[in-house]
């Protein structure tokens, strides 16, 4: 179906605005990307998993201590036991042989118990000991990973204000390309681009083939685009351009990257392997 009534400046117009909204959307497509840096993320999930390790590493070695001071602390109290006991029995004020024999074996089993506490608080103490240097290392790989997940979070924090600084910057220059576009034919294009991932006007290449979906066109209608004529693709349903020699790079000059006009930028305007 032709469009007609819209100059070649007219059409020139578009061809710049679509450049704009492709290099726009490209920065869109980057940040997001770059928000989403798998780097980033796997440094994320190691920084997360290090940092569990040392922690439970940590709380481990404080439990093994807190146990073998326990033990410690329970033999003692049964020394000060015993010593009561040892008092009594060798001061005189057991008299009755029976008490006094009960008091005996309840002071052998005291100095078993003592063994038994002391066998356990030095075992959670070598326990400790031998998990300390894991521990070091363990906080060590938390250090290293966080110091590399710092790193790469700064660089992208760069990147991402870098691509925000570009967007802002070319957001201005696009909407004034926009008001050179007459309003029908901005509404339609922008009605095609929003449905057909942001592509909504082509150049026909010289091969005869849509420059957005790289299927061919039939041959009087590439004429009727060559002769300066506004089509739609049968194929993809956008608008068809015949990129003028006179059109220049245009955005180039403005902060995009500039498209030669006999191929427009990739997968938008020009160049086989655009986007259905």
């Amino acid at each position: 179906m032709a469009e007609i009534g819209y100059t070649r400046s007219d059409l020139r117009s578009l061809l710049e605005l679509q450049r704009y909204d492709s290099e726009i959307n490209r920065l869109r497509v980057a940040i997001e990307r770059t928000r989403n840096d798998p780097e980033v993320e796997a440094l994320r999930t190691q920084a997360d998993a290090t940092f569990g390790a040392a922690q439970a590493g940590k709380e481990r070695v404080v439990k093994l201590k807190h146990a073998a001071a326990w033990q410690e602390k329970e033999a003692d109290d049964i020394r000060a036991e015993i010593a009561e006991a040892e008092r009594k029995m060798y001061g005189g004020l057991v008299s009755n042989p029976k008490e006094l024999d009960q008091m005996q074996k309840r002071v052998e089993q005291l100095r078993i118990d003592i063994g038994r506490h002391e066998e356990l608080g030095l075992a959670a103490m070598v326990e400790s000991e031998e998990a300390e240097p894991a521990l070091a290392g363990q906080v060590r790989a938390q250090a290293e990973v966080e110091a590399l997940l710092v790193k790469a979070e700064g660089k992208q924090r760069v990147a991402l204000a870098d691509l925000g600084k570009q967007i802002k910057g070319l957001t201005p220059k696009r909407a004034e390309m926009a008001t050179r576009v007459p309003e029908p034919l901005r509404v339609k294009y922008e009605r095609i681009r929003d449905g057909r991932s942001g592509v909504g006007v082509a150049a026909i290449r010289r091969d005869d083939l849509c420059g957005a979906c790289s299927v061919e066109v039939p041959r009087a209608l590439a004429k009727a685009i060559v002769a300066g004529r506004l089509e739609t693709c049968e194929s993809c349903g956008r608008l068809l351009i015949h990129l003028f020699e006179t059109a220049g790079a245009g955005v180039g000059a403005e902060g995009a990257p500039a498209s030669s006009p006999a191929e427009g930028p990739p997968g938008s305007l020009g160049q086989p392997g655009g986007r259905r």
